[in-house]
């Protein structure tokens, strides 16, 4: 069975370290993820500041693998490809199309809807006109990622750093100019209610090894995609922290737990001016999700292809080396789901906690692909190597776990985020199996063989 590697891709190398952590931040400087992290700040204090904490070491212990894996398998493919060596090619699609394609259908639609509330506010001609003004973000996106490699590489880069500069110019100030006593004041700190947050904590930190897909695109991805994830995992812990301090420093609790404690937060610190600023800022913040999820995703879906995991014919590519058929598709899928959607900001939060349900299930599968290639082919090169394996595997799986069995924030919105992730799950297990089982006529729980160690070394 053909195997999608770095190819042709690889060649190109467009990618160093700047565009990488740029990548691998890009889901998590947008509006849904301020706004949740601002809602945690509110319901603990300085105990959502420790679960911020206790999430970074779950994120570490998932980046731990992934770099490893990477590195190992160097293919585009992703959690797919290193899933199929280890576990076989049914939990392959099951944990690419759950984890990645399953995340972006419920992900990008709920940060679209807060894109079209924001525009209802700035523009409103523009979106009594248009209708949904989101999905002319999605199309520009869409064109732009059919450009090639050094098109995304040039606006993730700018995107990004303009993101992270203004929530740590608002963290910063709104911590230099707030009350810091209600920091430790406004909660005792207790670690049981710690960990009870870390499950609402863990959604600002994951996506960071969304820069694995890219692999075949880095200049030096042996040295640069582990530095990548490390880097942008330090960059968001203390971004998010300074900006959920400022928040508890600057505003009332029942202001964070609102439907927009990002503004609220900005107007507190430069004043009722900065609404339009700032409005504009949380709509680049969206722009840089859809980058980033349309350029890493497709390539996800490019290497299943390539795999023989999706039809063929979304594993090809453009003159420009960009995987259009794949892109495509993405892109009208998430716009199906949008559309009927309208305003309904009501549904923005089960499909973030849905999304990050489905995400750590991606996350428990990779950890396993790690314990079992680690026992099953132990003199296999690997260019990095997980420090302290199996403990960051073992911890974050029953750390995962646990986060996904109290994933619901609140009690009644249980029913309908599970709800969700089993829709999806059952979706894409359906498919898996009909997929393995009738087209390619293969055991969805053999594994692949491992191809030759030089086929497989990633480039230094």
């Amino acid at each position: 069975m053909q195997q999608a590697s770095a190819g042709p891709a690889g060649a190109r190398g467009g990618l160093g370290l700047r565009a990488l952590v740029a990548t691998a931040v890009g889901v998590v400087v947008v509006q849904s993820t301020m706004i949740s992290m601002l809602n945690g700040a509110g319901l603990g204090a300085i105990n959502y500041l420790a679960a911020i904490g206790l999430a970074a070491l779950l994120a570490l212990s998932y980046v731990l693998s992934f770099a490893e894996l990477a590195l190992m398998l160097p293919r585009a493919g992703s959690v797919s490809a290193y899933t199929q060596v280890a576990l076989g090619p049914g939990l392959a699609i099951v944990a690419a199309l759950s984890g990645y394609v399953a995340v972006a259908l419920l992900g990008i639609p709920a940060e679209l809807i807060l894109v079209d509330a924001l525009l209802e506010q700035l523009a409103p001609q523009l979106a009594q006109w248009v209708g949904q003004p989101s999905l002319l973000l999605l199309a520009l996106f869409f064109l732009l990622n059919l450009q090639g490699i050094d098109m995304f590489a040039r606006i993730q880069s700018a995107l990004v750093a303009t993101m992270f500069a203004g929530i740590l110019v608002i963290g910063g100030l709104g911590v230099a100019s707030g009350d810091t006593s209600a920091i430790a004041a406004a909660q005792p700190f207790e670690p049981t209610a710690a960990l009870s947050l870390v499950a609402l904590a863990i959604w600002g930190l994951v996506g960071l090894e969304f820069v694995c897909p890219m692999i075949g695109e880095a200049r030096a991805p042996a040295r640069d995609v582990p530095r990548a994830m490390f880097i942008g995992l330090v960059l968001i812990v203390v971004a998010y922290g300074l900006y959920c301090a400022a928040g508890v420093a600057k505003l009332a609790p029942d202001k964070l737990v609102a439907a927009t404690p990002h503004m609220d937060l900005a107007i507190a610190v430069f004043g009722p001016a900065a609404r339009t600023g700032f409005g504009l800022l949380a709509i680049l913040g969206s722009a840089t999700l859809l980058n980033t999820v349309l350029a890493s995703v497709s390539r996800m879906i490019q290497g299943m292809a390539q795999s023989g995991q999706l039809p063929a014919f979304l594993g090809r590519e453009n003159r420009r080396g960009a995987p259009a058929p794949a892109l495509a598709a993405l892109a009208l899928a998430i716009g199906v789901v949008r559309i009927p959607l309208g305003m309904d900001a009501g549904s923005i939060l089960t499909l973030t906690v849905a999304a990050a349900g489905c995400w750590l299930i991606a996350y428990i599968i990779a950890h396993l692909d790690l314990i079992v290639l680690r026992y099953r082919l132990p003199t296999t090169p690997r260019p990095f190597r997980s420090p302290w394996f199996p403990l960051p595997q073992v911890l974050g799986i029953v750390g995962m776990a646990y986060v996904f069995a109290n994933i619901s924030p609140t009690p009644e919105l249980a029913g309908p985020i599970y709800r969700n992730v089993a829709i999806m799950l059952g979706i894409t297990c359906t498919y898996s199996l009909v997929w393995t089982l009738f087209v390619i006529r293969r055991n969805p729980f053999k594994a692949d063989p491992l191809p030759a160690p030089a086929a497989e070394r990633a480039r230094s």
